[in-house]
């Protein structure tokens, strides 16, 4: 706004040593056209006013430009001072547009713009407060972050923890197995029976073991029991085969006998069992002893 007053002081400097000019050329040249020169000197004065206001105008206009660019994606609270300003903007626009404009105009264009400076600062200040609460929320955002991701790392920590306890107890209520004794057995008169090494005279199959756990509490469990025979065929009742259990290790595997207990916690508890398969053949049998999927033991039995 300086320099626009200075600007103008220069002007109406010139147009009154131009007048002067005119009147030391010709006294009565000059008396007969003295309105015609001061309406050509006040139209030259309002035009380099106007061309001054315009100038100042248009770096306001780049400087508007230049904020709204950097301001479009934080609306909000910047709007009432925006409708402000492009209201501004239009009617100084309109005025300077306009040739046949008045000092009177040209005061309010001056003024305007004058008003037009202030809203874009104030629009600057909002801009910048703004822009300092947009920094504040990322810094926050970005601690939510971190604290969400400690977050995530101690819930997979204790899920972790919490598998390998499930793991401990499901291994602490497993039983030991003890005295595992896999025999073949032939029946002679009065019942007596008497255990052989020869497939050709065996009669029965007769399976036992001790299971004992001093942490499981009293109640009832399975364990499963899978003989395989030579040729590695595990012996089945089920003639259709359908008895299957999930070892931890082995997947899906089929069981000779599931046997169901009542156990109470410490005992020594003795499983006895017969199976009587349709034939025997020579070779080797393997029991293997389960409980939640897990190995218990195994034996063998080799008949010739």
């Amino acid at each position: 706004m300086k320099d626009s007053k200075n600007l103008l002081l220069v002007l109406v400097s010139s147009g009154l040593m131009l007048t002067w000019v005119y009147h030391l050329y010709d006294k009565s040249h000059y008396s007969n056209h003295k309105f015609e020169v001061l309406v050509k000197d006040s139209l030259a004065t309002q035009e380099a006013i106007r061309d001054s206001l315009q100038k100042l105008f248009n770096e306001k206009t780049m400087e508007l430009d230049t904020t709204k660019t950097a301001t479009d994606s934080l609306k909000g609270s910047l709007d009432s001072t925006r409708s402000k300003i492009f209201a501004l903007q239009k009617q100084i626009g309109d005025i300077l547009k306009n040739r046949s404009a008045t000092k009177s105009d040209l005061k309010k264009a001056r003024d305007l713009i004058a008003e037009y400076k202030e809203r874009v600062e104030e629009m600057k200040a909002e801009n910048n407060d703004l822009e300092a609460e947009r920094i504040r929320l990322n810094g926050v955002l970005s601690q939510l972050n971190d604290e969400m991701k400690g977050l995530q790392d101690n819930i997979q920590k204790i899920s972790q923890e919490n598998k390998e306890l499930t793991e401990t107890i499901n291994q602490a209520s497993t039983f030991i197995a003890s005295e595992l004794h896999l025999s073949v057995v032939t029946t002679k008169t009065g019942n007596k029976e008497t255990e052989v090494s020869s497939a050709k005279k065996a009669d029965k199959l007769i399976f036992s073991f001790t299971l004992q756990n001093n942490i499981a509490k009293d109640s009832y469990y399975d364990v499963y029991v899978v003989i395989t025979q030579p040729g590695n065929k595990v012996l089945q009742n089920d003639v259709w085969g359908a008895d299957y259990f999930v070892s931890k290790t082995e997947g899906t595997k089929p069981y000779t006998a599931k046997i169901h207990f009542e156990y109470n916690r410490g005992e020594k508890k003795k499983i006895l069992y017969t199976i009587q398969p349709d034939n025997f053949l020579a070779g080797t049998y393997e029991m293997q002893v389960y409980q939640n999927g897990i190995s218990l033991g195994e034996t063998t039995k080799s008949l010739n």
